[in-house]
């Protein structure tokens, strides 16, 4: 078996919104996991469009997911892959066209590996949600709400911030 992990407002493995993304086009019918529970978290702050973390949304499930061993395949990442998003997408949409495996593996911008899964893959019946926790970010980030001030970048330190007014 394969486990991977996804920080998701929904606690099943079903698309909602179908955005595009890096490594597919709108309306794919695809889930990224992630490697790790660390890289779930990352990959989903990343997306989070709020002013301040007090901000951030507290009804998050991380799931633990597992998929039959055998069901990944590696993408040839395009040689700009990380600026070519219509190369990087035609990957993606090729492998979901093709339906060659449940699972593709690819190369995540923040580093690492990322995992597209197929949910109208024929394997997905087999692909579980082995559990599933409430992960609120607000206690993790404590911290960092301390050190930015109100209405601030809140990327930047409060003390940077500082400079720039």
């Amino acid at each position: 078996m394969t486990a991977l992990w996804r920080l998701s407002n929904a606690r099943d493995l079903m698309p909602r919104a179908r955005p595009a993304g890096r490594w597919h086009g709108a309306g794919a019918p695809v889930v990224v996991l992630e490697a790790s529970a660390a890289a779930a978290v990352l990959a989903r702050l990343v997306l989070a469009e709020v002013a301040h973390p007090r901000s951030l949304p507290r009804h998050y499930q991380l799931l633990a997911v597992t998929a039959p061993a055998g069901s990944v395949d590696q993408a040839a990442a395009p040689l700009r892959w990380q600026t070519d998003l219509r190369a990087t997408q035609a990957v993606g949409d090729a492998w979901l066209d093709e339906g060659s495996s449940l699972l593709l593996r690819v190369p995540a911008s923040a580093g690492g590996f990322q995992y597209l899964l197929n949910t109208a893959h024929p394997d997905m019946a087999r692909c579980r949600v082995a559990s599933s926790a409430v992960y609120p970010y607000a206690p993790h980030l404590g911290a960092m709400a301390a050190a930015v001030r109100e209405n601030a970048d809140w990327l930047a330190p409060a003390s940077d911030a500082a400079q720039r007014d």
